[in-house]
């Protein structure tokens, strides 16, 4: 199956096209293709059979001062991927975040619960969310949240760098986070592909912790010392408001019979593992 990746050049898109083994991975990176340019998108993707969209303006905080940037890729980009899958007669796995949810349930969110983003990145994509259902076709949606991996420029993705360093650091010890490894959520979004699925899917690491019981995990599995400071989510004071439950249920990989993504303790190990064999 020939699968156009959008957003090849970032954490999850790397992930994606490592693990579409057997199938014509074509890789478009922002350098390559502009999700915010309507024509480029569809020029790349022609012939493809299905497409991720892993593109995104994933900076949280920037967005809050960047807004037109943060629109142009979540919300514009996600129509411009959905109007050429629908084009192309190809479908769309577009993905998302937990953002889109304030974060003041006080159980799991599954995949029917109404969305009420805090942020200005959690509305740009809430909007994206919706241009992808105006535009119908064949597509699914897969909310990621808490992703970190080799290779990432994101704060999560650098922890072990950090930790071995020493860095210090103060870590939320009050928000409810899946931490979930990239490559897990890799493997689900290219189950949906595999099985031509519709609809809205969760896909996020089993169980739950904060950022500090994380990274508590994290320094026992590397064996250094935790440095951190561990501080309430006020103190942190960020530009752009977090949800402070981030937790999914997982309601729809379950109902389709897809294969869930492992405990983030589970990841964590496979991720461990991975970043010692590249040392």
């Amino acid at each position: 199956m020939r699968v156009a990746v959008l957003g090849a050049g970032g954490l999850l898109g790397k992930h994606v096209l490592e693990e579409l083994r057997g199938h014509d991975a074509v890789a478009l990176p922002r350098s390559v293709c502009d999700l915010g340019d309507r024509a480029q998108v569809l020029a790349a993707t022609v012939g493809c059979a299905a497409i991720i969209n892993c593109g995104a303006y994933t900076n949280v905080d920037g967005a809050e001062t960047h807004e037109d940037e943060a629109y142009r890729a979540n919300a514009l980009g996600a129509e411009n991927a959905a109007r050429a899958a629908r084009t192309h007669g190809a479908q769309l796995v577009h993905v998302s975040t937990d953002f889109v949810f304030d974060g003041t349930s006080a159980t799991p969110y599954d995949e029917w619960a109404v969305p009420n983003p805090v942020s200005l990145y959690g509305k740009s994509k809430w909007v994206g969310e919706e241009l992808v259902r105006g535009i119908g076709g064949r597509w699914a949606i897969a909310r990621v949240q808490g992703l970190y991996g080799a290779g990432g420029r994101n704060f999560s993705s650098r922890l072990a760098e950090f930790v071995t360093a020493g860095k210090p650091l103060k870590l939320d010890r009050q928000r409810r986070v899946q931490p979930t490894w990239a490559r897990s959520a890799a493997r689900a979004l290219v189950s949906l592909v595999e099985a031509d699925e519709a609809g809205v899917f969760h896909v996020s690491c089993g169980g739950e912790t904060t950022w500090a019981g994380f990274t508590h995990a994290l320094c026992e599995r590397l064996a250094v010392p935790a440095t951190f400071v561990e501080v309430d989510s006020a103190a942190l004071s960020t530009p752009a408001a977090r949800p402070p439950n981030c937790v999914f249920a997982h309601r729809m990989l379950k109902v389709k019979g897809l294969p869930s993504l492992p405990s983030w303790q589970d990841a964590l190990d496979e991720y461990v593992d991975e970043l010692k064999r590249g040392l």
